[in-house]
């Protein structure tokens, strides 16, 4: 039997937005592109992951650890490219997010806890109609960038603001430095399949409550 929460942090990106992954992705790949540099589609994948979440000329600075002088020439294509309005096109929100926050936020206080633009989240779930989950603690928008994600600071923002415990709640992700985050600062973490890991991966990097999608982490926890 499960502790019930009396707080949800969920990252945003795979958990309540589908395809805001992949759009990400595609703006570091054009990056590369204008930079001309060309790295395997497994390297590429791997060092995304190894800075998700960091901003992204942290995140450009792993991409292009061979080139750093192509850094911030980079870093304006990702910002150009992340501001096009075809970025938007194919994020969707996550079947059901919409209700499951609605549900949870019943009984329990839920925030968004992600390593985007404040500025982005609103305005998606403004397009979605979600009216719950409008604390934002936004590592992005975070001055010090060792302070950002995968370091555990939002998080201890979000526990402070709310009054709670680390037993008293969980932070839901679907990236493996969701995972990093919540076990630094001292919190479970879930993993929903609607993003980056699968369940075998979300295994092997020792997580024990798997969920299919945030629906079904309502139902289980209301």
């Amino acid at each position: 039997m499960r502790t019930i929460p009396k707080l949800v942090l969920l990252d945003f990106d795979g958990v309540i937005a589908q395809g805001s992954n992949e759009a990400y992705f595609g703006c570091y790949h054009k990056a590369l592109e204008f930079v001309d540099v060309m790295l395997t589609p497994e390297v590429e994948h791997t060092r995304i992951l190894e800075g998700w979440g960091s901003g992204h000329i942290d995140q450009l600075k792993i991409l292009l650890r061979e080139r750093p002088e192509l850094v911030n020439q980079a870093g304006k294509t990702w910002v150009a490219c992340v501001d096009e309005p075809k970025f938007w096109e194919n994020v969707e929100l996550v079947p059901n997010a919409d209700k499951a926050i609605h549900l949870m936020e019943r009984t329990m206080n839920v925030a968004i806890v992600s390593g985007s633009r404040k500025d982005y989240i609103e305005k998606l779930l403004n397009r979605f109609g979600i009216d719950g989950a409008r604390k934002i603690f936004s590592s992005y928008d975070v001055a010090d960038s060792s302070l950002r994600k995968p370091n555990p600071y939002t998080l201890q923002l979000a526990l402070e603001h709310f009054s709670c415990s680390l037993s008293e709640a969980i932070y839901v992700g679907d990236m493996p430095n969701d995972i990093v985050m919540a076990r630094a600062a001292g919190i479970e973490p879930v993993v929903v399949l609607t993003g980056e890991l699968d369940e075998k991966r979300a295994k092997e990097l020792g997580v024990s409550w798997i969920e299919s999608d945030l629906f079904s982490l309502a139902q289980e926890i209301c």
